[in-house]
């Protein structure tokens, strides 16, 4: 029978996943009839506090029923589940995209076409594409449609689109769009793996090295006191590190919790959920920034658009903020007198090797081109110098803890080996 600690934690668990119902079914009350037009912030803050409720209650639960091998086969079930669904999401997002871009090359209605779209569909993503049509049909531009409808293409084609639309090129926008190689996801699937291993790794061996602390080397000290023995000095070294743990314990909880939010946040951007970036790594796709503006000047530049046009169009449209900002700087000083490819270096946005190239190619009139070209130059670089960053950091960072382990293995097997000599 479980004993009574086990029970208040199953029960305390089931209250959790309860309230996190609740307050799901409250969120969808309040919701009442959906405008997927409408962003609102109450509804997404009551749905992720009800998920989150309930994910701690499941894995609560889970810990104490099926101890850490269970829970570890149910976690990463888990991640296959969310795996497909992240993946079918993404299917449908370019199923869209292609479909929209068929229709505009073969000049097909928009509406009819998203409506039997949205017919085949189920779920939300039906029902959002069933809202696109309505505004379409409303006589809603089609970029602003999707601007308010966040999430029924892949992620940042949305500028290219309306470049696209302006410039009176959407068919030609849509098939660039949806030819795109976005290597975002393709590079955090890459990294994802081996950060949520190292996070884990930090956590699990946290939980282990405080339960070495609190309960193993306080019995040796008893053991070799009762022994009138020497512990070594190894051990020693242990111990001290123990009593400062234990005593200075509360400095070590933000290095902790800030392990454990990086967790949350990969395991977000794996399943694709946020797309902001960390404080301080926006220099790490930057070029990925780069080959997007570069992709839609390109299309501006393809089909006669003045380019600080095209720049305003991104300036006001682009999903980061930071490259938003910057954008604007570069509007200004294109509308000051300044040469555009002087400004986007200036401004952070270019490589000085990439404007050797532009500038040669806008001399010989083969921008476009020369555009598309840095643009895939740019995303085939970042991939490289990532993965190459992950494979140097991998292996001494698994080291350390290796070490670590030996470190705690010798200090406490050592003793044992001392008692044993003594007593013969």
């Amino acid at each position: 029978m479980p004993s009574e600690p086990v029970l208040l934690i199953l029960w305390g668990s089931m209250g959790v996943i309860l309230f996190g119902v609740a307050v799901l079914v409250a969120a969808r009350l309040i919701r009442g009839s959906r405008d997927y037009s409408r962003d609102d912030s109450l509804d997404l803050t009551l749905a992720v506090t009800g998920w989150v409720l309930i994910a701690v209650g499941v894995l609560a639960m889970l810990v104490v029923t099926l101890q850490l091998v269970g829970l570890a086969v149910v976690i990463a079930a888990l991640a296959v589940v969310a795996e497909a669904m992240v993946k079918r999401r993404v299917s449908r997002q370019y199923a869209l995209l292609w479909l929209l871009t068929v229709a505009a090359e073969r000049l097909i209605p928009l509406v009819p076409a998203v409506e039997a779209f949205a017919r085949e569909g189920g779920g939300s993503f039906a029902g959002r594409a069933r809202y696109l049509a309505a505004m379409l049909k409303a006589g809603v531009p089609l970029p602003e449609a999707l601007q308010r409808l966040p999430g029924l293409l892949p992620h940042g084609v949305l500028p290219l689109v309306r470049v696209g639309y302006e410039s009176g090129a959407l068919a030609g926008a849509l098939r660039q769009a949806a030819s795109i190689r976005d290597l975002r996801r393709p590079l955090w699937l890459a990294a994802a793996g081996r950060l949520v291993y190292l996070t884990v790794l930090v956590l699990f061996a946290s939980g282990v090295v405080t339960f070495v602390m609190l309960k193993i080397v306080p019995s040796f000290q008893k053991i070799f006191a009762d022994f009138d023995a020497q512990l070594p000095a190894i051990t020693q070294m242990l111990i001290s590190a123990s009593g400062a743990v234990v005593m200075w314990w509360f400095l070590l909880l933000p290095l902790f919790s800030l392990v454990f939010l990086l967790l949350v946040y990969v395991l977000l951007r794996y399943v694709d959920l946020v797309h902001w970036e960390l404080p301080g790594t926006n220099w790490l796709a930057r070029r990925l920034d780069t080959a997007a503006i570069l992709e839609t000047l390109a299309l501006a530049a393809e089909h006669r658009r003045p380019l600080p046009e095209a720049i305003a169009t991104l300036a006001q449209s682009y999903p980061k903020a930071s490259i938003r900002g910057r954008l604007r700087g570069v509007l200004h000083d294109v509308e000051g007198g300044a040469d555009w490819c002087q400004s986007l270096l200036s401004r952070g946005l270019l490589k000085r090797a990439d404007l050797a190239i532009l500038q040669a190619a806008q001399r010989v009139g083969n921008l476009p081109w020369a555009m598309r070209e840095m643009a895939d130059s740019n995303r085939r670089r970042l991939a490289y110098r990532l993965y190459a960053l992950v494979q140097l950091l991998f292996p001494p960072v698994v080291l350390s803890f290796a070490l670590l382990e030996l470190f705690f293995v010798v200090a406490l097997f050592w003793p044992i080996v001392t008692l044993i000599q003594s007593m013969v």
